[in-house]
């Protein structure tokens, strides 16, 4: 069979979102012909690499930014041109700044199509090869865009396709923007002949966001390599080492119950050592948060580090840090398998007024740590303390970390046996 994947990402150091393409692309390249369009490595080059990889993948990295992206970051500053996007000025009035936005999205969106039709004949002419008949396309929607690549895509290849979306962006506010993904969405997906998720309740928010046809929908979660499972180390000390690892999306991802709950330690416990070291993108706001409990001293900030730095950095920890926030929709961050292949215990704080989020139902299933979330309040604070007190003094007294992972339940989302069901929907819609 030969398919044609497209995403953004793909074996990139520097981005976590690379491992799930990466992962099964290799993996469907055993068994079939596969070739990836990709983005360069640096987004803002122009330039048209095609060449096969050691892995015998026919590779092409084509930059996708729409003429207006190219435009906005030119001209108005931005590394991607958000800033333009976005930007308001101080003497426009709330009407103002509303109509200055929706003609902004406007625009944005018409290139985007105009984008994706030429991005399809470009890889029509310069990437597949003349002998070669695509029979699937499969098209990773993160970034929107993605979407619209597949759709063309399939329109002039004349091939099946199947959409994959690892989040929803569009769920989480009534924005005008979010109004256009949506109504695009409803009119494009109607070509697809599957769509994957990662998640069982975005398959649910697909359904009733107008994907009548619920057979067309499937669950394809994020995952990992069990080749990738790493040695772990730990420090030699009595300090109980918490590491993060990650962006925390301008403070949609919330410490405050962790600080809040070594407090509580601290004011029980004087001797109570705990240090979270944290590295990725807006460390800053982690800080902020830790000043404001006067626990300052107690973080590390390592800054945005290459992955494979951040890998080891992880590889150091006691227990792992993940702040996820909890949206319409669901989500489950790739981060919590990337920290599976560390094999330490996970605290897991889901962020935001919804209760029952994915990262907290997966902990627990796995028994992988401790998983709290916002909602439960003063409860979540104490059951984070109780659990970091269990953990120092198993440390301090020279005894091994409570973690008793199902480690049977983890196998099952190792690329492997992913990469199976993506076959099947394969055949499936091309038999």
């Amino acid at each position: 069979m030969n398919i044609l994947i497209i995403t953004p990402f793909y074996k990139r150091d520097k981005n976590i979102a690379s491992v799930r393409w990466t992962n099964i692309s290799t993996r469907l390249a055993k068994r079939h012909n596969v070739i990836v369009v990709t983005q360069p490595n640096d987004d803002m080059d122009m330039q048209r690499t095609v060449q096969r990889d050691e892995d015998g993948i026919l590779v092409a990295r084509i930059n996708q930014k729409t003429a207006y992206e190219k435009i906005a970051v030119r001209f108005f500053g931005g590394a991607t041109g958000d800033d333009w996007q976005t930007a308001s000025t101080a003497e426009q009035t709330p009407i103002q700044e509303g109509i200055v936005r929706k003609l902004k999205n406007h625009i944005l969106f018409a290139s985007m199509k105009q984008k994706a039709k030429s991005y399809a004949r470009e890889i029509q002419k310069k990437v597949i090869p003349k002998d070669i008949k695509i029979d699937v396309v499969i098209s990773s929607a993160c970034p929107f865009i993605e979407m619209l690549f597949g759709y063309e895509l399939k329109r002039k290849l004349g091939c099946k396709w199947i959409s994959d979306f690892r989040d929803l962006p569009f769920v989480e506010t009534k924005t005008h923007d979010a109004r256009i993904m949506k109504k695009i969405m409803r009119r494009y997906l109607v070509d697809a002949e599957a769509i994957t998720v990662v998640l069982d309740e975005m398959k649910e928010f697909l359904s009733k966001t107008g994907i009548s046809d619920k057979q067309k929908l499937h669950t394809i979660t994020n995952g990992f390599s069990l080749a990738d499972m790493r040695t772990h180390t730990t420090k030699n000390d009595e300090i109980l080492h918490i590491v993060h690892t990650g962006s925390l999306y301008l403070g949609k991802r919330r410490a405050d119950f962790l600080f809040q709950a070594i407090n509580k330690l601290k004011r029980e416990r004087k001797k109570c050592q705990i240090v979270l070291e944290c590295a990725g993108g807006g460390n800053d706001t982690l800080l902020n948060t830790a000043e404001k409990y006067g626990l300052k001293d107690c973080v590390v900030n390592h800054g945005f580090i290459p992955r494979n730095e951040a890998l080891n950095l992880q590889n150091t920890a006691d227990c792992l840090l993940l702040l996820v926030e909890n949206i319409p929709g669901g989500a489950l961050s790739g981060k919590i398998f990337e920290y599976l292949l560390c094999e330490k215990p996970i605290i897991s704080i889901s962020c935001g007024k919804l209760p029952g989020c994915a990262a907290t139902s997966f902990v627990q299933k796995l028994n992988l740590g401790c998983a709290v979330e916002e909602t439960d309040g003063e409860q979540a604070v104490e059951q984070l303390a109780q659990y970091l007190l269990m953990q120092l003094e198993n440390k301090v007294s020279g005894q091994p970390l409570e973690f008793a992972p199902d480690r049977e339940g983890i196998k099952q989302y190792d690329h492997d046996n992913l990469v199976q069901r993506i076959e099947e929907i394969c055949f499936k819609i091309t038999k």
